[in-house]
């Protein structure tokens, strides 16, 4: 009779459990997510704040939080698993009534990119684990990477540049304050621009002639497909990433150096899937950063061959520096790059694959290449 009752009583403890945690197991139970920060670099270290609040008497003995993020946002001491291009981030708690913990997360950034936080699942469950429910929650955070930056100098050679077994290294961007010869003086040149011994040399009044570099933009174009028989999505997505951060170093120069910015890609922005990028030629940090968020948000597909790009553009360049970051290189392009410069600008490849080197290269320009060891 004794033991009819305990089991009745035991029974009757697990129906009432039961009955109680599923009525109310995530009644008002808050769970918010954020970013310490809405923008960031690639590479920057960051931090992910987490909060859950259980705002009522009843304890909760188990709660997992699921957190939905891109595999390029690194969680520390995390577990995770990685789907694809997603990352599945889980952490787990123990809340008595009307306890509200916090927890923070160190994150890196490992890939430029506009990432979004849309939900995370919750899951809550009785203390002798018969009883679970989830919710998804919304979080509705996003996080904008921008690309990093390169040392160029380090990373591609000219064909120029090859003096028998060496290299010399220098940077691909032209220094605008180099000056490149003098002139005899005209009216209204600058007292300060006298060179004093060409004109004792010349036995007349000469100048320093400053590169023209100093008075023009730069244009930086970008070929989005990394192979001339890609008509989609991008296959070699490593290359044209290392190509994103070549564009973001040369205008980050242009930029220190107070030149006009223009960039220009036959690929495509998610909010603007239809047409290819060519934008408006300006200057200034403002000016920079929306560059920058354009690079951000590339995706990786084109829209038409980058020589059909060219041709459609290659009319509004003029009087700038062009950089092509290309991971092939043929006579079409060149022949569009020569047309290019006979409109007052200077043109310059830089080749991502370094096995591409079918073309004849063209004297008239430089073509610089990825080195092989990287």
């Amino acid at each position: 009779m004794e033991l009819l009752i305990i089991v009745t009583l035991v029974m009757s403890f697990f129906l009432i459990e039961l009955l109680f945690y599923k009525k109310l197991l995530l009644k008002r139970v808050e769970y918010t997510l954020s970013f310490s920060k809405t923008e960031a670099f690639e590479g920057d270290d960051m931090f992910v704040d987490e909060m859950i609040y259980n705002r009522k008497p009843m304890a909760m003995p188990w709660i997992k939080a699921d957190i939905h993020a891109s595999k390029y946002l690194e969680f520390a001491d995390a577990s995770s698993t990685i789907i694809d291009e997603r990352r599945l981030v889980t952490s787990g708690f123990m809340l008595r009534g009307y306890q509200k913990t916090k927890r923070r997360w160190y994150m890196k950034c490992t890939r430029r990119g506009v990432f979004e936080i849309d939900n995370a699942t919750v899951t809550c469950g009785d203390l002798l684990g018969l009883v679970s429910e989830s919710q998804a929650v919304p979080i509705n955070t996003t996080l904008t990477v921008y690309p990093g930056i390169l040392n160029i100098s380090e990373m591609f050679f000219s064909s120029k540049d090859l003096m028998g077994e060496a290299i010399v290294r220098r940077f691909i961007l032209d220094d605008p304050f180099i000056v490149k010869g003098t002139r005899e003086y005209v009216p209204g040149d600058a007292v300060n621009k006298i060179n004093w011994k060409a004109t004792a040399k010349h036995n007349t009044l000469m100048v320093k002639d400053n590169d023209f570099t100093s008075k023009i933009g730069i244009t930086a174009l970008l070929n989005i497909q990394s192979d001339y028989n890609e008509f989609n999505f991008v296959k070699n997505r490593e290359v044209i990433e290392f190509g994103i951060k070549a564009i973001s170093t040369i205008l980050s120069r242009g930029l220190s150096e107070g030149m006009p910015l223009r960039f220009g890609s036959n690929g495509f922005i998610k909010e603007d899937s239809k047409n290819m990028i060519f934008t408006k030629q300006g200057s200034g940090q403002e000016h920079f950063m929306e560059l920058l968020g354009i690079l951000a948000k590339l995706v990786l597909k084109n829209i038409r061959n980058f020589e059909i790009y060219l041709e459609r553009i290659e009319e509004e360049i003029r009087d700038t520096q062009v950089f092509i970051v290309t991971a092939y290189f043929n006579q079409e392009m060149v022949d569009i790059a020569r047309r290019i410069s006979r409109r007052g600008n200077t043109v310059k490849f830089l080749v991502l694959n370094t096995d591409d080197k079918k073309t004849i290269l063209p004297k008239d320009m430089e073509v610089f290449f990825m080195r092989r060891e990287l």
